[in-house]
């Protein structure tokens, strides 16, 4: 059996379109780390601080003020931010604050704009105060209430890496059905079919083997991905923020989330998740490419169903219907989306969080098992012309 499987990754390997779709894929994750980490904001901004003379300023910032984040906490970095915002009127040399900005957009009065009554303080020589503002409090925004109190830390580079992770998944999932669409149908286009399942295994033992070769090499290419692309965020912004609330990165505006959950735990959900998405595409892949007799129709409808469920989402938004949706893969690729749909039964099936959760994992694996039996039984006893 192990021989079988090794020839049939082998066979995956060597096959040119696995060559081409590799290729392709690595420039287009270096264009996705580049944009995503390089090109960042707070990379961008950073280093225009520096020009200004404020090296490491973003980290400064946020070493400062992580802690518990509350009422006090909020009068403290918008007290600081207006000051320093002030005390240059020469806004060439200001340095951009990008961690209380956008603080800032949350809890400065959206009836009045605070930057405008700023500018015109300063150019009558006066300067405007924290107190003089109308500043909204951490429960009139609406943030979650947990036993221990929320944290704030470097939320801006936790936000990037969640939206290097959306691009990396759909990025994954579209390498890993040009990979699967072949298992089968190349074989049905090259007229061996007919060979192979004469074979004293071919019925048997080298399907098996040809549904473990491509759940073998999809895991492992979605996990190396997801792992370089970690890798590069912690060399470009460390991983300062890590322990902070979801719910106080300000990127994602998550205020209300019901679980008590840090930017790292659900990184590590969120890629729990998906990888467990890969599963059932590449068993709905692999289901699709048994029953076609061409690899560019078997990756047709593969696309063609991966992207089904998004585009029917657009139409079906409540109802039994969206739930069903919303439990296929191409939902959860952008993290905030998936974390909002799964909180509530408006548009998943259950009440919770974390039953959804389940839920979702459950169905996956199911939809693999259940295309996994499918194509064994159906080439088992498929009658080949």
């Amino acid at each position: 059996m192990l021989t079988l499987i090794k020839f049939e990754l082998d066979k995956l390997v060597r096959n040119k379109t696995f060559l081409i779709t590799s290729v392709i894929s690595l420039l287009a994750i270096a264009g996705i780390f580049l944009v995503g980490y390089y090109y960042s904001q707070v990379s961008y901004v950073e280093q225009k601080n520096a020009d200004k003379g404020y090296p490491e300023f973003y980290s400064e910032i946020t070493n400062k003020y992580a802690g518990e984040f509350n009422d006090q906490k909020v009068e403290e970095v918008l007290t600081d931010y207006m000051d320093r915002y002030q005390s240059h009127v020469d806004e060439e040399k200001r340095p951009f604050d990008v961690f209380s900005y956008y603080i800032g957009d949350i809890f400065f009065p959206k009836e009045e704009d605070v930057y405008l009554k700023m500018n015109e303080a300063m150019e009558s020589g006066e300067k405007i105060t924290f107190d003089q503002l109308d500043i909204r409090s951490v429960q009139e925004v609406g943030f979650a209430s947990f036993d221990k109190p929320l944290k704030l830390g470097a939320y801006n580079t936790w936000g990037d890496l969640f939206s290097v992770t959306n691009s990396i998944f759909l990025l994954s999932c579209l390498l890993i059905i040009f990979i699967c669409s072949s298992v089968f149908s190349n074989d049905s286009a090259s007229n061996i079919n007919q060979l192979l399942l004469s074979t004293k295994h071919g019925r048997g033992k080298l399907t098996a083997a040809k549904i473990m070769a491509a759940t073998g090499i999809s895991i492992p290419i979605f996990a190396a991905i997801q792992l370089i692309s970690f890798l590069f965020f912690y060399y470009y912004h460390g991983i300062s923020g890590w322990d902070a609330s979801i719910q106080t990165n300000f990127s994602f505006k998550l205020y209300d989330f019901p679980m008590e959950m840090n930017n790292l735990q659900v990184y590590l959900l969120v890629i729990g998740v998906q990888m467990i998405g890969v599963l059932l595409i590449v068993g709905m892949t692999l289901l699709i490419s048994s029953m076609t007799k061409s690899p560019f129709i078997s990756l047709a409808t593969s696309l063609g169903a991966f992207f089904l469920p998004y585009l029917l989402g657009k139409i079906f938004q409540t109802g039994t219907m969206a739930k069903i949706l919303n439990l296929f893969p191409i939902q959860h690729y952008q993290v905030e989306d998936m974390l909002t749909i799964m909180e509530t039964d408006f548009v998943y099936f259950l009440h919770a969080f974390i039953p959804n959760v389940i839920l979702t994992i459950c169905f996956a694996l199911v939809i693999k098992i259940t295309a996994d039996l499918i194509i064994y039984f159906r080439m088992k006893y498929l009658q080949v012309k």
